[in-house]
């Protein structure tokens, strides 16, 4: 993790800064019921074919699964009781220092809490989102051994995947001594430990990607939907591609991302695009498909210019679904580019020919090989893209700590998170912006028969200015 001072600054544009969008929690399209998600995340999950340990790869389907109140999996398991982990440098830098498991590794490193510092850590490891909280779990403790100072401790704590436990944990590790809290996963349970980090000036990074959460305190470390929209819409426009229509799910990530989506086109001097909404997992995509179609058909029609891109906001099976569609109502898409988002970020799309050429946004690769190595090495397991919003979290904590910047935070304090300059991360830069928002440099990825690649690397700038 670096921190990037004023003399490490260096020109580049910066995308602007746009107005908050709607919050990103799911919605089942048919009773209306909420139930927070990691959005961003769906189509990047290990599958099965690639994990050397399937019964415990995340899946496209088990994420879009953790979307869904009714399709969510409670996975058992992980002791209910506070682990504590003390760091201890003498591991930092080696491949195998997790290889024991992680009860025996908490065991061999021991149980002291009497530490000068600590860092609470707050994700389901029971209940709904357990996957992803074991996995984001792993990732911090990587980031423990490498960044953390013996007088650090690291302080983990199940949040149930409830608000209220999310509360719970909160409220147990500021008795215990946290100074900041790193968590918990989703936007409702953030809204719920917020009120009890405030109430004593502690800081919270959220893995939220909502940013209506973010604020007094509380900051939005997520990958959110908006800034992925913005750069590909923006890149579009330069490209040239001037008709723009997107298919969004029907959800508030939908919400967001056809604002978002609006809000590009209007800043890049272009007409709003049409918006056509699917269902989870897309069953009504021979629906959706068909009028996009019609649309294509009557935009050459009536004035001679086609609609020449389409936003897909899905990944996995849900984009293949109805990617696969587009020539079946005669829209090729050698002549219609398509447009993605992070969803897209797997390589599962590839050999799909209807997304041959398309074009994405989401992080540049950074180290994220060298992460994905040790991470394999540790836990035999291909980890999810989302784990290194922990690893970057968790390191971010601990330099901040070795600095002695981890300690009370009150009000005339607040702002100094949003003061730096900015940090380099397993992908890219970041820093937070003054609404609490962490800000990325995003690259343009383009989709081709065998490979994804970089086509437009960010621009390594500081980005006080907005994105």
């Amino acid at each position: 993790m670096t921190l990037l001072d004023e003399d490490q600054q260096s020109v580049g544009s910066n995308e602007e800064q746009v107005a908050p969008d709607v919050e990103t929690r799911r919605r089942d399209s048919h009773d209306g019921n909420h139930s927070t998600a990691f959005v961003t995340q769906d189509s990047d999950l290990s599958s099965s074919e690639n994990s050397s340990s399937a019964k415990d790869s995340l899946t496209t389907e088990a994420m879009l699964a953790l979307m869904s109140e009714s399709e969510k999996v409670a996975i058992a398991a992980a002791k209910t009781e506070p682990m504590v982990i003390p760091s201890d440098k003498s591991l930092a830098g080696k491949h195998s220092i997790l290889k024991m498991g992680l009860d025996e590794t908490i065991a061999a490193l021991g149980s002291d809490t009497e530490k000068t510092r600590t860092v609470a850590f707050l994700v389901p490891l029971t209940g709904d989102g357990s996957q992803w909280g074991r996995a984001m779990l792993n990732a911090a403790q990587l980031a423990l051994f490498e960044y953390f100072d013996p007088d650090t401790t690291l302080l983990i704590k199940d949040t149930s995947g409830t608000p209220s436990g999310a509360a719970r944990a909160a409220g147990e590790a500021i008795d215990e001594g946290a100074r900041l809290l790193i968590g918990p996963l989703f936007s409702e349970s953030v809204l719920a430990a917020a009120p009890v980090a405030r109430q004593h000036g502690v800081p919270i990074i959220s893995f939220s990607n909502d940013r209506s959460v973010a604020g007094d305190g509380v900051y939005v470390f997520g990958f959110t939907p908006h800034q992925q929209v913005r750069r590909i819409v923006s890149y579009a426009a330069a490209s040239g591609l001037r008709h723009m229509a997107a298919l969004v799910p029907y959800d508030d990530y939908g919400y967001a991302i056809a604002r978002a989506f609006n809000e590009g086109l209007d800043a890049a001097g272009l007409p709003p695009g049409h918006i056509e909404y699917f269902e989870l997992k897309a069953t009504n995509a021979t629906d959706v498909v068909r009028r996009i179609a019609a649309l294509y058909k009557q935009s050459g029609s009536a004035t001679g210019e086609r609609l020449d891109c389409v936003l897909i906001a899905a990944g996995g099976r849900t984009l293949r679904s109805l990617a696969t569609r587009f020539p079946y109502f005669d829209i090729e898409t050698s002549g219609v580019r398509l447009l993605g988002t992070e969803l897209w970020q797997h390589e599962s799309i590839l050999g799909e020919p209807s997304l041959k050429g398309g074009w994405f946004a989401a992080p540049p690769p950074g180290t994220w090989a060298s992460f994905e190595e040790i991470y394999r090495a540790n836990f035999n397991s291909i980890p999810p893209r989302g784990a290194v919003l922990a690893y970057d979290a968790v390191s971010l904590a601990g330099v901040l700590a070795n600095k002695g910047m981890i300690g009370s935070f009150n009000s005339e304090e607040s702002d100094w998170f949003t003061s730096m300059e900015g940090f380099i991360g397993i992908q890219g830069l970041f820093r937070f912006n003054k609404t609490g928002v962490a800000e990325r440099e995003l690259a343009i990825y383009q989709v081709s028969e065998d490979s994804i690649d970089v086509i437009d690397s960010p621009k390594l700038s500081v980005m006080g200015g907005g994105m």
